[in-house]
């Protein structure tokens, strides 16, 4: 079958460059790398790790949780990133980020932090997928448990439990029983069709369906379900950088018994977390009602080249005069790629040449 060309767009001249474990991307601090959780699921050795290389990093930069669910660390020198990936691999476990042989998994598998029910699904789909060099970074794949947390995501790839095949946000009429296998056929449909292609919708959702036809069924449109989850907290670690002594605090937890998931919204989901937890948290991340929930942002200067203002210090200050936090989600950035801008109705608040910000409404689905 002939590889489908995208729409309206000219052939790519480069690959995807999307950072993982071992292929980093060169910033204005040093080298970036980012380890993909599968299904958020983290360790508490690996956060020490992680939190450890991020704080012997050049100028020291906070760990950091991207919009995809993934851990990113910055300014790491090329022996340091790879001394990090080797001692990730040698920590093991049932999801771990790194495998024994040191291969992540290529593209973020996403599932509803709060629900056990697909932990064992997005391993299954990561372990399929770890170590291949044909599925594009910019892929996502999302598992969700019936609460439509995940689904909201509008991921490359959908799978509702007990419910019907998304793709790029396009409802089908495709299910099964195993939610893991629907979404790695989803996933081989379209690399069969992608070209150069590094997301569904580049492509169109008609195109990937052609392959998956066959299972196809008759039925009544998927509904949200009443769901019951284990005793958990959720925690909102200020634009998603967690510092080494919450991250210290939040491995503790883990070893106590609290099962850790990140989430693509940049927060953490502790399950069966202790009594005293949101306590214990307590001034190291938000555990409350907080202006910082509907914020984000990029690195901004000085840790990016290309942004024309320190925007996190900017942002900082202006959530302090009372002038930031609303119930519009506001992405602040330093200049106009608004690298990091999450999909849905977003105030993008874009730094200009000049020092001064614009501020740009979307509605609807936005690259990030």
């Amino acid at each position: 079958m002939p590889a489908a060309r995208r729409r309206d767009a000219a052939p790519r001249e480069r690959p995807d460059a999307c950072p993982g474990a071992w292929q980093r991307h060169e910033a204005a601090d040093g080298a970036l790398a980012r380890f993909r959780p599968v299904g958020g699921a983290t360790a508490p050795a690996e956060l020490r790790l992680l939190a450890g290389a991020s704080a012997t990093a050049s100028g020291a930069a906070p760990l950091e949780l991207t919009s995809r669910g993934s851990w990113q660390v910055r300014g790491l020198s090329g022996q340091g990133a790879d001394d990090l990936a080797a001692a990730l691999s040698r920590v093991g476990g049932a999801a771990p980020l790194l495998d024994d042989l040191g291969r992540d998994v290529p593209c973020s598998v996403v599932a509803s932090p709060r629900s056990p029910a697909l932990d064992a699904p997005a391993r299954a789909v990561a372990d399929a997928l770890r170590g291949r060099t044909d599925v594009p970074g910019r892929l996502l794949i999302a598992l969700d448990d019936g609460s439509g947390d995940v689904l909201g995501l509008d991921a490359d790839v959908t799978v509702v439990l007990g419910g019907d095949l998304h793709l790029a946000g396009t409802p089908t009429a495709i299910t099964s029983d195993d939610p893991a296998a629907l979404a790695l056929a989803a996933v081989e449909a379209f690399l069969a069709v992608r070209g150069d292609a590094w997301r569904v919708r580049e492509v169109g959702a008609d195109a990937v369906l052609d392959g998956l036809r066959p299972r196809e069924r008759n039925g009544s449109p998927w509904q949200p379900r009443s769901l019951t989850w284990p005793q958990a907290i959720e925690v909102l670690p200020r634009l998603g950088e967690v510092s080494t002594q919450a991250a210290e605090v939040l491995a503790d937890l883990g070893d106590g018994g609290a099962t850790l998931r990140v989430t693509p919204w940049r927060t953490v989901v502790l399950r069966d977390a202790p009594a005293d937890a949101a306590a214990r948290l307590e001034g190291l991340v938000e555990t409350g009602p907080s202006p910082w929930s509907t914020l984000s942002a990029c690195v901004g200067a000085p840790r990016c080249a290309k942004s024309h203002t320190d925007v996190r210090g900017d942002l900082a200050r202006a959530v302090a005069a009372g002038r930031a936090g609303g119930s519009l989600h506001a992405h602040w950035v330093g200049c106009a790629r608004a690298c990091g801008t999450p999909a849905g109705p977003v105030a993008v608040v874009e730094g200009t040449p000049g020092g001064t910000y614009r501020t740009i409404v979307r509605a609807g689905k936005v690259c990030p």
